[in-house]
């Protein structure tokens, strides 16, 4: 798609310095421009130096080369303020082997098909974290959790471990429509008073029972 603006072949609304140029036309998917300087006008495309995508209107600086071909070779100024878009080739690496690499902005968006981050150790200090999506899978050697209020709401809640512990200091309370707890060898139950009440039916099934 051709994008355009009120600046036309001839006019010289505005003046570039030697060796710059202004956008008139722009096809940012086949990286074809027109560029005017002066009366004349320059077919261009964007040299692989110059990162950010010309946009009708801005002030580029180019070099002509061999076959009526022309370069951008740099985005000088942009009218308005726009915000710019770097582009950059598939298998684009961004390296910084000798130290830290930091990137600071008011908010940061990443948006990508596939999301891969990998590395030594991980530290996240946020204040609030939201997260909505359909599936998620961990897998961990060990995971060591600390909070001072969990919730959860889930329709349906299943658990497989070898051996499993937990310790309450408080009340330990647990409601449901019913409960079914079964253990094949032993299941044990001590309390300094335990209390057991049934509206309707209490029955204890076994070969022996003691009491006392």
């Amino acid at each position: 798609m051709e994008i355009r603006n009120d600046i036309r072949p001839g006019s010289s609304a505005r003046e570039s310095p030697p060796g710059t140029a202004i956008v008139v036309q722009a096809h940012a998917m086949h990286e074809q421009y027109r560029l005017q300087t002066g009366n004349h006008i320059h077919q261009a495309m964007r040299a692989t130096s110059c990162l950010v995508q010309p946009q009708v209107g801005d002030l580029v600086a180019f070099v002509e080369g061999g076959q009526d071909a022309s370069y951008v070779t740099a985005v000088l100024e942009r009218p308005g303020g726009a915000p710019l878009i770097l582009k950059l080739p598939p298998g684009t690496v961004l390296q910084c082997e000798a130290g830290p690499l930091e990137l600071r902005a008011d908010m940061l968006a990443l948006r990508a098909r596939a999301l891969s981050v990998e590395g030594e150790q991980a530290h996240l200090n946020v204040e609030q974290i939201v997260g909505v999506g359909r599936r998620a899978s961990w897998s961990f050697g060990a995971v060591k959790f600390t909070a001072e209020l969990v919730e959860s709401f889930t329709e349906r809640v299943l658990q497989f471990s070898r051996w499993s512990q937990r310790m309450v200091d408080g009340p330990d309370q647990v409601r449901a429509r019913q409960m079914d707890y079964r253990a094949e060898q032993t299941m044990q139950l001590q309390a300094q008073t335990m209390i057991a009440n049934a509206e309707k039916l209490f029955k204890a099934d076994s070969e022996q029972i003691h009491i006392g």
